[in-house]
Parts: C-alpha cells; sequence; structure tokens
C-alpha cells in the first residue's frame, strides 16, 4: 500500500501527457440571449398575445379623437401700395413690428381672460374649470407674413370652434375698444375746446352789441369822421366869434368909424350858409387825412384818384366860402347890413357873446361824443378782432373733429380683420385610440418578451445543457439525454466516452481507474452510478461499485461497507446476482463512521486497496454542498462525472465546477439526464 502512494505521488509530479485544456470562449451575447429565451417562446409569445391585447384595449379605451379648428387674422396696412415681403429689403419694418405686436396681443392675457368669460357663458358644460393658462396652452398662435392663424385640437367639434370664436371675438372687441378710447380721448379734449370757443365767440358777440348797440363799426366810423369835422368847424366858429368880441370890445364907448366892418364880421358869424359851408369843409378835409393816413408810403391809381376828388370838392367849398364873404361884405359896404341892424345896434355885443357861449357849449359837447365815439369805435376793433380769431380757432378745432371722426381707426400702422372664420371640423384631425391602442399591442408584446428574456437571463436553474458553455472548457459536457439516470443505452453511450476520454496524466497499468459520479447541487447519484457500473459490467469487465455516498449509511447495524472500509474493517465486495461481472459495495453503517469524520488518505487507501482487483471502480460521491467526503473521492479519482438535471441550480453548479475540474486527475466530464426537449445538444451530445 505504502509503495502505490509513492508511486501515486510521483505520478502527480509529473507534466501533463496531453495538451492543456482550451482556454474559456469569447462571451457571446447573442448566443447568451438565445439561451435565455430557449424554451421560453410559447410562453412568451402566449404572455405576448394576453398582455398586448390587454394594454391594445386599455390604450384605445383611454384614447380620444381630437378635432382640430383654425381661424385666420389678417393685417392690412393702413398705407395703400404696400405690399408685405419676406425679403429684409422689402418688408416695411414699421408694419411687420406691428403685425408681430398684433400676434402676441392675441395671445395675452387680456384677450384670453374675456375669451374665458365667454366661454364659460356659453358653454358652462365644457369651460366651467377652464383657466386662462390651460385656454392658452390648446390654442397655437403663429404668424406667416401679415396673416395671423389660430389652431386649437378639442375633443368636441363645436367647442374647437367655439374656443376660437371666443379668442378671435375677444381680440377684436377689445381692438375696438382699445380705438375708441383712443377716439374719446381726442375727441373729448377738442369738444371741450370747441365749448371754450363757442362761449367765448357768444361772450364777444354780445359785448359786440352792447358797446355797438344798433350801429355797426362803420356807422360809428362815419359818425366819428362827422363828429371830428363839426368839432372843426365849431372850432373855427369859435376863433371867428373870439376874434369879434375881442374887436367889440376894443372899440367900445365910442362909435366906431368903421361901422360897416363890424357889421359885415357880425354878418358873417351869424350866417347859416358860412356855418354849414365851414362844416362841410371840415368834413371834406377828415376824410382826405383818414385817406391820406390807410395809404402811406404807397401808391395806388385809384388813392391818388379819390385824393384828387377830395381836392376838388375842398376847393370848391372854399371857393363858395370866398364868394359868401365877398357878398356879405358887399352887403356891409352899401349899408344894407347897416340899416337892418340900426335899430338893435346896442344888442350887438350881448348877441355875440351869447352866440360865443352857445358855440363853445356845442364844441365841448361834441368832444365828449367824439370820444364816446372813439372808445366804441376802438372796443369794436378789439371784439372784432378777436371774434375773427375765435371763430379761426373753432374752424380749426371743427376741422380737426372731422378728421378725427372721418380717420377713425387709422391712428395705427395697420388693422385688422377676420379673413377666415373658425371653421368646425366633421372628421377627427388626430385620433390617439389608433395609435394608443397599437402602442398597447406593442409595448404589451414588446413587455411579455422583455419579462421572459429577463426571466431567462436571471434564471436560477441550469435547464438546458448549454448554460455550461462559459465553462466548458474545464468540464466538457459528454452526454445530454433525456432518459433518466437509470437508462442502460445512456449508460452505454457514457461508458464510451469515458473510455476515450483523454488523459491529463498517465496511469499505472495494473490498477484499474476509478470513476467519481457526484452532483453539484443536492441529490443522490446512486442510479446513475450503478447504471455506469452495470454498463462496465456488461462490457465483461470486472467492475466494482461502490455506495460511497456515506449520507445514504443506514443508522442501525447493517452488513458491511464503505464506512467499514474508511475504518480499516476488512470487506469483501459481494457479486451482484443480476449483472455478471459486478461486485458492489454498500454505503455501510453510520455507526462505523460518518461524513464528517472521512480524511482523504483514509479514502485514499481504501481505493488503492480494491484497485488491484477490479477493471474499474465506479464511485457514488453524492452531492459536493451536502457531503464532505465527496471532495475527497473526486481527489482520488481518476476521472469525475458531473451528474446535472435540468432542475438544479445554476448558481450551485457553476461555483462547484472548479473542483470538479482541478480535484480528480485527468479532470471531469458532465452528464445531463432528463434533458428538456428542447435542449440544443440533446441531438447531437446523446
Amino acid at each position: 500500500m505504502t509503495v502505490v502512494a509513492a508511486i501515486r505521488s510521483l505520478e502527480d509530479d509529473q507534466e501533463p501527457l496531453v495538451a492543456a485544456a482550451p482556454e474559456a470562449p469569447e462571451p457571446n451575447p447573442i448566443g447568451a440571449a438565445t439561451r435565455a429565451m430557449r424554451g421560453r417562446w410559447k410562453a412568451a409569445l402566449g404572455g405576448a398575445m394576453m398582455l398586448g391585447a390587454g394594454l391594445g384595449v386599455a390604450g384605445y379605451l383611454s384614447g380620444v379623437q381630437l378635432y382640430q379648428s383654425q381661424a385666420i387674422l389678417r393685417v392690412f396696412p393702413q398705407e395703400s401700395n404696400i405690399l408685405y415681403a419676406t425679403g429684409d429689403d422689402s418688408v416695411l419694418k414699421t408694419f411687420d413690428s406691428f403685425v408681430r405686436a398684433e400676434t402676441s396681443y392675441v395671445a395675452s392675457h387680456p384677450v384670453m381672460s374675456r375669451a374665458v368669460e365667454t366661454l364659460a357663458a356659453e358653454r358652462p358644460d365644457l369651460a366651467a374649470d377652464l383657466s386662462v393658462s390651460d385656454l392658452t396652452g390648446s390654442i397655437e398662435i403663429r404668424r406667416s407674413d401679415s396673416l395671423i392663424v389660430l389652431t386649437t385640437m378639442s375633443r368636441e367639434a363645436r367647442f374647437a370652434t367655439a374656443k376660437l370664436e371666443a379668442v378671435v371675438g375677444a381680440y377684436l372687441a377689445r381692438n375696438a375698444e382699445a380705438e375708441e378710447a383712443r377716439s374719446a380721448v381726442r375727441l373729448g379734449e377738442l369738444h371741450e375746446r370747441e365749448g371754450e370757443l363757442v362761449a367765448r365767440l357768444f361772450d364777444l358777440r354780445a359785448d359786440q352789441l352792447e358797446i355797438g348797440g344798433e350801429y355797426g363799426t362803420g356807422a360809428i366810423a362815419r359818425a366819428h369822421d362827422e363828429k371830428i369835422a363839426q368839432i372843426a368847424a365849431l372850432a373855427n366858429r369859435r376863433s371867428e366869434i373870439t376874434a369879434t368880441v375881442a374887436a367889440l370890445e376894443a372899440s367900445s364907448g365910442a362909435t366906431s368909424a368903421d361901422t360897416s366892418d363890424q357889421e359885415i364880421m357880425r354878418a358873417t358869424l351869424l350866417d347859416r350858409t358860412m356855418a354849414d359851408l365851414g362844416f362841410e369843409r371840415a368834413q371834406l378835409q377828415s376824410d382826405l387825412a383818414r385817406l391820406r393816413a390807410g395809404f402811406v408810403d404807397r401808391t395806388n391809381p385809384r388813392f391818388e384818384q379819390r385824393e384828387a376828388a377830395l381836392l376838388q370838392e375842398i376847393a370848391v367849398v372854399e371857393g363858395a366860402l370866398a364868394d359868401r364873404r365877398e357878398q356879405i361884405r358887399v352887403l356891409g359896404q352899401t349899408g344894407a347890413l347897416t340899416d337892418a341892424t340900426a335899430e338893435g345896434s346896442e344888442t350887438s355885443a350881448a348877441e355875440i357873446r351869447s352866440l360865443y357861449e352857445r358855440v363853445e357849449d356845442q364844441l365841448e359837447s361834441a368832444r365828449l361824443e367824439a370820444r364816446d365815439l372813439n372808445r366804441r369805435r376802438v372796443d369794436l376793433g378789439r371784439i372784432e378782432r378777436e371774434i375773427e380769431e375765435t371763430e379761426e380757432l373753432l374752424t380749426e378745432t371743427r376741422r380737426a373733429l372731422e378728421v378725427i371722426r372721418l380717420e377713425s381707426g387709422r391712428a395705427l400702422p395697420g388693422y385688422t380683420v377676420l379673413m377666415s372664420p373658425p371653421s368646425e371640423p366633421l372628421e377627427p384631425a388626430d385620433d390617439s385610440r389608433k395609435l394608443l391602442a397599437a402602442g398597447g399591442l406593442a409595448g404589451g408584446g414588446a413587455l411579455a418578451l422583455m419579462i421572459a428574456f429577463a426571466l431567462g437571463l436571471f434564471e436560477r436553474r441550469v435547464r438546458f445543457a448549454e448554460t455550461l458553455t462559459p465553462v466548458e472548457h474545464l468540464v466538457e459536457v459528454l452526454q445530454v439525454s433525456a432518459a433518466g439516470d437509470a437508462d442502460p443505452d445512456a449508460a452505454d453511450r457514457l461508458r464510451n466516452e469515458l473510455q476515450l476520454h483523454p488523459l491529463r496524466r498517465p496511469r499505472l497499468v495494473g490498477d484499474a481507474p476509478v470513476i467519481a459520479v457526484a452532483r453539484a447541487d443536492g441529490g443522490t447519484t446512486s442510479d446513475l452510478a450503478r447504471s455506469l457500473a452495470e454498463s462496465y459490467a456488461r462490457a465483461r469487465m470486472r467492475t466494482l461499485f461502490i455506495e460511497a455516498d456515506l449520507g445514504l449509511a443506514s443508522a442501525v447495524r447493517t452488513d458491511a461497507g464503505w464506512s467499514d472500509i474508511l475504518s480499516g474493517a476488512p470487506v469483501e465486495p459481494r457479486s451482484s446476482s443480476q449483472t455478471a461481472g459486478l461486485w458492489v459495495v454498500p454505503a455501510g453503517s453510520a455507526s462505523a463512521i460518518d461524513d464528517r469524520t472521512v480524511s482523504a488518505p483514509m479514502v485514499r487507501e481504501a481505493i488503492d486497496g480494491l484497485a488491484r482487483s477490479f477493471d474499474v471502480i465506479v464511485l457514488s460521491a453524492g452531492s459536493l454542498q451536502d457531503r464532505l467526503s465527496s471532495q475527497f473521492l473526486l481527489s482520488s479519482s481518476d476521472v469525475g462525472v458531473l451528474s446535472l438535471r435540468p432542475t438544479d441550480r445554476k448558481a450551485a453548479v457553476l461555483a462547484q465546477i472548479g473542483r470538479f475540474d482541478g480535484l480528480p486527475r485527468n479532470g471531469s466530464v458532465a452528464v445531463m439526464r432528463d434533458a428538456r426537449p428542447g435542449d440544443p445538444w440533446l441531438a447531437v451530445r446523446t
């Protein structure tokens, strides 16, 4: 036994005679996705149909039909022959800014607020909870050159039209109100000014009537001129009377030698004709002076003709005065005046003084009247000028009023008209029911596939043999079979594969190859190991089957078995009565030794003691997860066989791959039994 152990130790130190195991293959995401979905397509498609149908119906029921309505406002320029274009060189900047401002004003809060009030009054069933922000967000307002296009969508066709009608109506109404307010301010100021001017004109005309009375300005001017002429005549007559009085006083107390001269002077002063001619001359001289004052420093043929005519009239009057004086003088020289007045010589001086006083009173009265006429003339002239100025201002004011009335609405660069009223749609512009139904159908199908794919990616079971593809460079999967562990045909095929399995290290001649059948997850390996041992026996090889799973050891005292061999007791294998060439060593009893008290030397010595007597030794090692001694059995074997089932936990299998690869001297192989019908390796690795 010691010699065999030494030989085995030397054998372990030698280099392997075969090539090293291949490296791990590169990860293939497509292959991983395919493996994740393998065997799940039917369930995934069924779930996709059910989930897609459910979500499609839900999407169709939650979808809505939206009706679209559109209105178009057009902004026209106030000036004619202005063409709106999009080129920078041909756009009227002021008009373009006005159009942009009107577009912004349509979407302003005052317009939308009035539209909301209108909708709340007309459609309380739909617009009861409608806010200004909701209405603003539901209407798209865009500008296209001089057009303002309003577009909205609603679940009800009439409500879409009503929204645009409310917005357009509110916009046009506020524009009209703003224009009326602007015009009212200007008209109010002008009306107030007009009233003030009319009242002022009325007062001026009243003053004119009060000052002028029944006479106009021309009549007062002529009366004033006549009064001036009268004053001049009275002044001349007073001068003559003064001279006569002075002469009479100088000759008083003695009879004058020249009595005829005094009588001539007296007759001249008392002559009525002389007085009238003097007044007429004074009036003509006054007209001449006024004419010359009006045409000073100017030449005019009509003025010259009028001046010449007045001079001729004055000359005629002066000639008449000279003739009258001559007549009076002749009468005085002939004695006619002296004879006629001889009886009243004593009263001549008194009469002349009385005449002087009368002339003096007349002159003073004429001056007062002339002063009053001149005042009235000046006041009337001033009033007439003020009346003319007031009438001009009143005319301008009324003209401005007419201009404002006629040009109402032309204060801005343009004006807006409703080019296309809101239309009532007949067909829905957007039907989200179909889209949501299609989306629900596609989403349900995709969701079901994603769920199936996620379940496949995070699957905890092995399910298919190809799950071991990433670690197949360590433990090759030799057989995938739908048969059970005890199937003889599958056992024969596995036997052939094991006999052709390459060696990593040389094996001593005469020693039986040891095959350890173990599981990575929980479970027993008795059936698989027993069927494999029977297969070797059918091949005319002396085969020993050892039930080395101490977990199966009986708690009561039974026939000697593997536990007894480990404890050092001599045990003879029993020949199988069912299969020729097969010897069996049962698990033994737990009273001899249990799984927790086994060591590696014990296992190796026990196997080495049996290796010389048989051609093949098959060990049922149990589960690496549940049995501590399974590792020692694998380390003492030449080849390990990993027994797999689709229900094994993938994490447990992958965690034990390293031990299956490193513990047996020639590595391990994997065997999948009870494989699923959809396993792709089922047809190629049977």
